[in-house]
């Protein structure tokens, strides 16, 4: 189901995902390698957000002033987040108490991977949105 596409709203989800990030960056952050898995992450869920973007349905209706972009989403992104968060709560404890095995660092890592991720993906698609939004306002076309 379409629903319209608010430009002046994008930078919200984006702004409130990264905070959430960064405090639970700032609870437990990464050590070593565990910098380049969350900016890989963060690069590596950009371009998927890109890409992400560029597969959902976007078309105007109304005219002239009435215009609107209307969007088909899906809602797969959130399900990503929750999991990743849940997983990190489930394996830092485990990291701090001193019982940081390979299996344990390799798990952590992907963590830290996918905290980069999900704010990559979100503003990565985000920004694609916006800027195919704003070409289909200014020049008054459907999006194919």
């Amino acid at each position: 189901m379409a629903r319209p596409l608010r430009l002046p709203m994008l930078w919200i989800l984006p702004i409130l995902v990264t905070a959430v990030v960064v405090a639970a960056l700032f609870a437990a952050p990464p050590h070593g390698l565990g910098w380049v898995a969350l900016l890989a992450g963060l690069v590596g869920g950009g371009m998927l957000g890109l890409w992400r973007a560029r597969l959902m349905r976007l078309h105007i209706e109304g005219e002239e002033g009435a215009a609107r972009v209307m969007l088909r989403q899906s809602p797969a992104a959130l399900l990503l987040i929750a999991a990743i968060f849940v997983v990190r709560r489930i394996v830092f404890p485990q990291f701090h108490t001193g019982a940081a095995d390979h299996a344990t660092l390799l798990a952590t890592m992907l963590t830290d991977f996918g905290l980069g991720l999900v704010p990559g993906l979100i503003c990565g698609q985000r920004l694609a949105l916006w800027l195919r939004a704003r070409d289909m306002i200014a020049n008054h076309r459907h999006d194919g």
